[in-house]
């Protein structure tokens, strides 16, 4: 197994903590309360904000225009093609543009994103990789599994849409290339880099597992 194939065992925990949270779960069986995936909606609109950004220091840090190439596509579909699902059930909660533009993002969705740009300012493109990663690869793996484990339901869950976007095979092709750049980009580093590396990748699962939390909560700031 590759470097970066293994890294979701590494997280397997939280990866799989993720999956069985409530927030998940009910979005799997469509009987998650609006409000909560309301808030979710606005919150994962200003956080894919920060993170198409990071997508553009991959640019920035790349050195061949096959990476380039790679990083500019991905911020592309994030925002020409992830945004269409927000925009969709944007609709159906009657929220407006203008209401989303106006959306402040929590303090646990600063603390993700203020992590993943540090690490893509401070790293280069396998840090970069690393920390984007856990988004793509939970998201595609949790929607495959919903669709399997409530295939009975889902033609008439509320999510249905939500569940597809990310459980097509469209989605999973548009980050399959993350897999062989992060190889590359860590075939001449030692040991303690590629723990380094491992380390930055769980962060973000731990992240995502932490995204839905907040999201099932409705929470802005803690304590």
């Amino acid at each position: 197994m590759s470097f970066s194939r293994g890294l979701r065992e590494k997280a397997g925990t939280f990866w799989e903590a993720g999956y069985m949270h409530p927030f998940v779960q009910e979005l799997g069986r469509g009987t998650l309360g609006r409000e909560k995936f309301r808030f979710y909606l606005m919150q994962d609109y200003r956080y894919l904000m920060s993170y198409a950004k990071v997508f553009a220091l991959g640019v920035l840090k790349s050195d061949s225009e096959r990476l380039m190439s790679h990083f500019s596509s991905s911020q592309n579909a994030i925002l020409n093609g992830e945004m269409d699902i927000h925009r969709e059930y944007m609709r159906s909660f009657g929220i407006s543009a203008a209401e989303m533009e106006g959306c402040k993002p929590s303090l646990f969705n600063r603390a993700y994103t203020a992590n993943m740009l540090a690490v893509a300012q401070e790293g280069g493109v396998a840090e970069i990789i690393a920390v984007i990663f856990p988004c793509a690869w939970t998201y595609s793996d949790y929607a495959r599994r919903l669709a399997s484990d409530y295939s009975e339901t889902l033609p008439r869950n509320f999510y249905k849409s939500w569940i597809d976007g990310y459980a097509s095979d469209e989605f999973s092709k548009s980050f399959e290339w993350f897999y062989d750049a992060l190889d590359e980009a860590c075939e001449r580093k030692s040991e303690a880099e590629l723990e380094r590396i491992a380390e930055i990748f769980v962060s973000s699962v731990e992240f995502e597992c932490m995204f839905w939390d907040m999201s099932y909560k409705c929470l802005m700031s803690h304590g």
